[in-house]
């Protein structure tokens, strides 16, 4: 890298850089998202000359949108966080030019793709009647996606977990919440001998240590769950298990839920969980 200097309105000589900011340097995610827009700039503008546009989203004044709504239009062709980019196409076309232009553009400028955490996924598509309405679980097969990096065949998958949180194909989110019970149980069960099951500890600060260090790791990503009532259900009944355990009640006591909560003073799981939806 070369770098100039611009001192009283004139630029200095260009000269080398040869010392980067340190990992954890306050200067660099400022410095790295500088650089990667630039970089995605140089992608986009190859893509705008093959006329690759990505999908297209609507949206209107209200969640359900009519076919006589005055809707607009809105492209999405790639989403970034901080060094990960997801390409949103609805052909294969489109995205293996994507893949071309992003692989030449990013060793241009110092970056190397990672194939071992690059994947594809064809989201479901369901089939639609001439009236188009959709036909319930009747799904368009698509054909096999063959995309080479370096000469390695990216892998085609039906989920992978980016964050922390798992995406499906099918936009289910039975695998995410199985994910969150488990960490879940393992957070609240590493301090049942340390916290819940010392007397010398106060359901007060108890209650607070739940909420601190088990809850988070429960709800996380709740922002975004479109989940059905038996997920919900299944996130309730170890939600106020926990709680039982933290008083030293079990279900031989006979303690409706709304008691327990009413006692411990939390809210009640649904409500946090819309709360989180509309944060």
């Amino acid at each position: 890298s070369k770098a100039r200097v611009r001192i009283n309105g004139e630029l200095s000589d260009s000269f080398d850089i040869e010392t980067g900011v340190q990992q954890g340097g306050i200067q660099s995610p400022i410095l790295f998202n500088v650089y990667f827009d630039f970089v995605m700039r140089q992608v986009l503008d190859g893509l705008v000359v093959l006329n690759v546009t990505g999908v297209k989203l609507a949206y209107g004044k209200d969640f359900f949108h009519s076919a006589s709504n005055n809707n607009k239009d809105i492209e999405l062709l790639a989403l970034l966080d901080a060094d990960a980019v997801m390409g949103c196409f609805d052909n294969a076309t489109d995205l293996k030019l994507f893949v071309r232009i992003f692989e030449e553009v990013s060793q241009e400028y110092g970056i190397t793709m990672s194939i071992k955490k690059t994947c594809i996924m064809q989201c479901r598509q369901l089939k639609m009647d001439t009236s188009k309405k959709i036909i319930k679980d009747e799904e368009i097969i698509h054909p096999q996606i063959d995309i080479a990096i370096r000469n390695d065949t990216v892998a085609m998958v039906d989920e992978f977990c980016y964050l922390g949180c798992y995406f499906t194909r099918t936009f289910s989110f039975d695998r995410e919440i199985e994910m969150r019970l488990e960490k879940a149980t393992v957070a609240f069960n590493m301090l049942r001998h340390v916290v819940w099951y010392r007397k010398t500890v106060s359901i007060e600060a108890k209650l607070r240590i739940f909420r601190s260090c088990v809850l988070p790791v429960l709800l996380y990503g709740s922002e975004v769950w479109s989940i059905a009532v038996a997920l919900e259900y299944r996130l309730c009944t170890f939600y106020h298990r926990c709680l039982r355990t933290i008083i030293g009640t079990n279900l031989g006591d006979r303690m409706s839920n709304e008691q327990l909560l009413q006692i411990t003073g939390q809210p009640n799981l649904e409500n946090i969980l819309r709360r989180n939806r509309l944060r």
